[in-house]
């Protein structure tokens, strides 16, 4: 066998190859669903844990023991909170202009408590 066959021969191999291993790698790419909903941060939560998971704990102490402990604490949210960022903190101005900017985003926005007319 020549050079250039063999050369021949290793391209038309790695050319079969190639798509097998980029499809390996786009389905090793996508999270699994139960996953990606440990990412969605709970309208409840209070603490983000070490491995990137949320905690509804009450207090600190024991909060995300089995996830690697606290990486930040919220706690309960303010009463004057008007949304919360994605990294977890709360805003509390009423101006939507601007909100969460340096926090990732608006996660969600808290309806406003409607006041009865009497």
């Amino acid at each position: 066998m020549r050079l250039t066959e063999s050369i021949r021969v290793l391209l038309v191999v790695a050319a079969l190859a190639a798509p097998a291993t980029l499809s390996a790698q786009k389905t090793a790419a996508v999270k699994p669903p139960k996953e990606r909903n440990e990412l969605r941060m709970p309208k409840k939560a209070t603490a983000r844990c070490a491995d990137s998971t949320w905690s509804k704990a009450e207090s600190q102490q024991g909060a995300c023991s089995s996830h690697g402990g606290v990486a930040k604490w919220f706690g309960k949210a303010p009463a004057t909170m008007t949304a919360r960022c994605s990294d977890g903190e709360y805003w509390t101005n009423e101006e939507h202009r601007g909100a969460c900017s340096q926090h990732g985003g608006v996660a969600f926005w808290v309806k406003e408590k409607k006041s009865k007319k009497g």
